[in-house]
């Protein structure tokens, strides 16, 4: 059994070992979630332009795991497909929706809006509301950082996120 434990170990650090050569940054976070689920968050995951994939750990509650691949237009918006999942700690439940995103991303802020559902039945579009509004901060006049500092808001289901995050290269 510890072999095997071991085995999974070493493989998961080689797999972020090598996710992090192919894609631009790790992302670091902590914030707080207000809704029906009033929690601490704890945020890790990995990004770059054209894909995302972060774990939000709600404390003593659940984790969530959000992703999506983004493909850019010829008007400047980038769209794709966007996964949410979650995993209930307590009920040990597991629930994965999904859906279309759109979105664009300046020198300041990263903005998407989109629609979540797992498509077996109709829903009323407000609960299916998926937006994120990302503002990163300046660098400090006269330098030039490679991280990037962030404030994050994210609204799903009733349950409003704030996170304060840094995506380190």
């Amino acid at each position: 059994m510890k072999a095997v434990r071991n085995f999974k170990i070493i493989s998961l650090l080689i797999a972020i070992l090598l996710s992090s050569l192919s894609f631009g940054y790790f992302n670091f976070g902590a914030g707080f979630v207000y809704g029906t689920a009033n929690s601490w968050t704890l945020r890790i995951g990995i990004e770059d332009e054209t894909f995302s994939l972060n774990a939000d750990y709600l404390i003593n509650n659940s984790w969530n795991i959000i992703g999506g691949v983004y493909f850019s237009t010829e008007v400047g918006f980038k769209v794709g497909p966007f996964i949410f999942g979650t995993y209930n700690i307590s009920a040990n439940d597991f629930s994965v929706i999904y859906g279309p995103v759109i979105g664009f991303t300046t020198k300041q802020i990263f903005a998407q809006i989109g629609y979540l559902t797992d498509f077996t039945q109709f829903q009323d579009i407000s609960k299916g509301i998926f937006a994120v509004l990302r503002f990163y901060v300046p660098d400090p006049p006269g330098m030039k950082m490679r991280d990037k500092l962030y404030l994050e808001g994210q609204y799903y289901g009733g349950n409003f996120k704030i996170i304060v995050g840094l995506l380190e290269p």
